[in-house]
């Protein structure tokens, strides 16, 4: 009986290995890959009907660039500068050009986490609110909380030699029309970067980003004392 039972669990077991042999000696079937298309309807099933929202999972052409790849760093040049060359021709200046703002409006701005969102279920933002949200991702001011997924910002004017003796020099004001492109919309700078481009979508005007900006680099500016 033991040798019938020995011979069973050998049979067994040697059937088991033919059938997972040829399982794996069937070439298994490649998922067709899923389409632009799918991946819209999928976005759009999940949000609200408000129309403010329509422009949210329509790409440009700088974001339609940015998705073939991987990283910034998967990108060819061509590529990364066709994505510069895009978002610096978009970029808006106030009326005046650039001037020094006022740091206490770009502080509020900083400060306030709520714009630019619109839900149905219960938190949309008012369409006056022009928050921000900086602190998500940045540390900004010391003794202040705040983020590590971008630059570090405490100090920012005198990282970029912003003092009260040459802050209205042209050397100066050339420092802060390249941090107003930076915040206006950062792909001018960082091709398909994660941060927000503000003034790009309309979320903060010209004169919205030169306040922020003068609150970065002001030597009053409690971000550089």
């Amino acid at each position: 009986m033991k040798k019938v039972a020995l011979t069973a669990m050998t049979l067994l077991f040697l059937s088991g290995m033919a059938q997972s042999q040829q399982k794996k000696a069937q070439p298994q079937k490649k998922e067709a890959p899923v389409t632009q298309e799918e991946v819209i309807k999928v976005l759009t099933s999940g949000l609200s009907t408000d129309p403010r929202f329509v422009w949210k999972v329509q790409q440009d052409e700088a974001q339609r660039i940015c998705s073939q790849y991987t990283s910034r760093e998967a990108m060819p040049a061509q590529a990364v500068q066709k994505v510069i060359q895009l978002s610096q021709s978009g970029i808006r200046y106030p009326q005046w050009g650039i001037f020094w703002g006022d740091w206490r409006e770009g502080k509020k701005i900083v400060d306030n986490p709520r714009g630019g969102r619109f839900a149905s279920y219960g938190f949309s933002d008012s369409p006056t609110d022009r928050g921000g949200n900086c602190y998500a991702c940045h540390l900004i001011e010391k003794g202040a909380p705040g983020g590590t997924m971008g630059p570090n910002l405490y100090q920012y004017g005198k990282k970029w030699n912003i003092t009260k003796e040459n802050m209205n020099s042209p050397e100066a004001l050339e420092r802060v029309r390249a941090v107003y492109n930076i915040i206006y919309n950062a792909w001018s700078a960082f091709p398909c970067s994660s941060m927000p481009r503000f003034g790009h979508n309309g979320a903060f005007s010209p004169e919205d980003v030169m306040n922020i900006v003068t609150f970065l680099l002001h030597p009053d500016s409690p971000v550089n004392k």
